[in-house]
């Protein structure tokens, strides 16, 4: 008889930049799922492993440097860990740094939950003369330490193996004792004596409860406000937390967080045995001309292009041979006795409709896919953080927020997250401005439309200018509506910020192949539903009324776009391109599907190739980057904002600098003799 495996949960928790990205991938592969944490928008992601007889669980929790919710991701974690404890935690040290992530440690530590540490990153400690002794660190937390270096797997199987040992005695050590001063120890051992009389008691450790507390920091994550006695407890915090202040002569939680850091501080020096950290020599080299004052954008810049360069080499064979393998396919089902025999219009709805909206979109992702990967192996290398650093230095010099940056940065992936990302800036002022700037970010899914038609109206050597060049319009517009928002005073002042480089690494091929299949898949799957939605939606525009010919001018499609040609034959955008974008409106996933449609199947590239010149396919792919966002981006905006004059205000300057750049693009253009 087969003996029934246990499920137990493991919460991976870590300060920022420790690799804990990278564990997880190491240990969960491809069993993960992304969602959001409930009530929020930060992303919730969670794998499965096996270890020995039992499933586990691991719960990627965000990136923070306490429990004390300060932040929305300290305040997920606070919650989480109050409210559902795992059976384990496995907390994420950085050997190069421990001080910065003991603070953390010591905190989870205190909870009373099972916990193991993994100190990662001991290969470039090792390389930096760093000695690092795990034995002490784990008498002093009173749990068990392993050494591992997540990237190659080195001590991951050690850390396993103390994962399990946990999970099947998770009798926990004694606590590691922080020295607080003798105040606040007497106000925290009687609070802690009054949760524990509850007839309910917290799961964790009293004394982190009383700590909690005592900072006035998440009350109802804390202790659940229907237990009887429980107000009365919260009430009796907010006195002594008074009582210690008034000794002390500073905020509780400023007296608690010096503590926690002073003991920090202390076990790092304890465990740590070298000489002052000292960065690779090499390292410094590349910096010194990376992060040049002068040449450092100008190289980032660079380095770009040669990217996309080797992108369009790389991919465009592989587009043609999906190309060719799809147009075989249609040739093979249009062929097909019972497809044949279809009544034209439901045969139509199928070939020209479905198959060829969702071919072509399928045909191109060859080269999207190229690009994941590439862009992969340059954030695992360290070098996108760089390039965010040079950044925030011009937007500081723009008077720009330099936390909003990063938004902007994040709306390079896709302007919904960035949008809804702006709620952790502190000034409302730069939360507006961060929402304003994002939508000129060159997302996901107007990539998806560039790469399209620069594949057929370009050579694959200029394709991949034009597609720097959309990419450094992009930037642009960002600095110069950033420009404009400042003139106009709707900005705050600019924000200190504090970035920490990763170091140099060579990317592992695993979590690369990873990452770039996770995007794929994002990818493939509003393939599959958004702009497979999109494409039924035009193909049905363009075949009513049924008395006129599908696609042409007299169906609601070509009345639809028509109507707007006044406005678009200036940027010598036809009446088909219009429609397109108008459902781009929807999601810019659903423009290539619609002009398929519009088309009436067959080869799109060729008929595209036909109609629109290369001048005519710029104005509309610049239109296309600037113009409105799609409607989940104008939702999030209004949400976040709570104001139907910003979001107005983002939709009507979108609108405005497209029109504006696209006109002065084609006529530009055609002025140059290039119509």
């Amino acid at each position: 008889m087969t003996e029934q495996r246990r499920s137990v949960t493991v919460a991976l928790a870590a300060i920022p930049n420790t690799g804990k990205t990278t564990l997880f991938n190491q240990l969960t592969g491809a069993r993960q799922s992304v969602g959001n944490w409930a009530g929020v928008t930060v992303a919730r992601r969670v794998g499965h492993f096996e270890l020995g007889d039992y499933d586990v669980e691991l719960v990627d929790l965000p990136g923070a440097y306490s429990i004390s919710p300060t932040t929305e991701e300290q305040r997920i974690v606070e919650r989480y860990l109050m409210q559902t404890p795992p059976d384990v935690v496995l907390n994420l040290l950085d050997a190069r740094n421990l001080y910065r992530g003991l603070g953390l440690t010591l905190q989870l530590a205190m909870s009373g939950l099972p916990t193991v540490v993994a100190v990662n990153m001991m290969d470039e400690a090792r390389r930096q003369g760093l000695d690092i002794d795990i034995d002490a660190l784990s008498r002093h937390l009173g749990m068990p330490v392993v050494p591992i270096v997540a990237r190659s797997g080195e001590g991951l199987e050690q850390l396993k193996a103390a994962l399990r040992e946990v999970i099947e005695h998770p009798e926990t050590e004694h606590p590691p004792h922080i020295s607080f001063p003798p105040v606040v120890e007497e106000q925290v051992m009687e609070l802690a004596r009054r949760i524990d009389a509850l007839p309910e008691r917290p799961p964790l450790d009293e004394s982190l409860i009383a700590l909690q507390l005592l900072k006035g920091e998440g009350e109802q994550e804390v202790l659940d406000p229907r237990v009887p006695g429980s107000g009365a407890v919260v009430e009796e915090a907010a006195r002594r937390r008074r009582t210690i202040e008034a000794v002390t002569g500073q905020p509780f939680a400023t007296t608690c967080a010096e503590c926690r850091f002073n003991a920090a501080r202390g076990l790092a020096m304890e465990a740590t045995h070298a000489l002052p950290r000292v960065r690779d020599a090499v390292a410094n080299r590349l910096d010194a001309v990376l992060l040049h004052p002068l040449f450092g954008l100008p190289l980032f810049f660079l380095i770009m292009f040669v990217l996309l360069q080797v992108i369009y080499a790389i991919g465009f064979p592989l587009q043609d041979a999906v190309s060719s393998l799809f147009a075989a396919l249609d040739g093979w089902l249009r062929a097909l006795a019972p497809l044949r025999a279809l009544p034209p219009l439901l045969r139509s709805f199928l070939l020209d409709g479905l198959v060829a909206g969702v071919g072509v979109v399928v045909t191109f992702f060859p080269l999207l896919a190229v690009f994941f990967v590439l862009m992969s192996v340059m954030e695992g290398s360290g070098y996108i953080a760089r390039a965010a650093f040079l950044m925030d230095r011009l937007m500081h010099a723009l008077g720009l927020d330099g936390k909003a940056f990063i938004n902007i940065l994040l709306g390079y992936g896709c302007n919904v997250p960035a949008v809804m990302g702006t709620r952790i800036l502190s000034s409302h002022h730069n939360r507006i401005v961060a929402m304003l700037l994002v939508p000129f970010s060159l997302c996901s899914a107007r990539l998806q439309v560039f790469v399209f038609l620069s594949a057929i109206l370009f050579a694959p050597s200029t394709a991949a200018l034009v597609l720097f060049g959309l990419y450094a319009g992009s930037f642009l517009a960002v600095v110069l509506v950033g420009l404009v928002l400042k003139a106009l005073r709707i900005g705050g002042r600019p924000e200190p910020f504090i970035m920490e480089l990763p170091p140099y690494r060579v990317p592992l091929l695993r979590s690369v192949l990873l990452r770039a299949w996770q995007e794929i898949r994002a990818f493939l799957r509003r393939a599959a539903t958004l702009i497979l939605s999109g494409v039924v939606v035009v193909w049905l525009l363009t075949h009513v009324p049924a008395d006129v010919p599908p696609g042409s001018a007299g169906t609601l499609a070509g009345r639809l776009g028509q109507s707007l040609a006044f406005l678009f034959q200036p940027l010598g955008i036809h009446w088909q391109e219009t429609v397109a974008l108008m459902f781009g409106f929807i999601a810019k996933e659903i423009v290539i599907g619609s002009m398929a449609v519009i088309h009436g199947g067959g080869d799109l590239a060729a008929q595209i190739e036909r109609l629109v010149t290369p001048l005519q396919g710029l104005s509309f792919m610049v239109f296309t980057l600037l113009y409105t966002p799609c409607v989940a981006t104008v939702a999030s905006i209004q949400a976040e904002s709570h104001s139907w004059k910003v979001t107005a205000l983002s939709v009507g300057q979108g609108l405005a600098l497209a029109w504006l750049a696209s006109f002065l693009v084609y006529q530009g253009g055609r002025l140059l003799g290039y119509a």
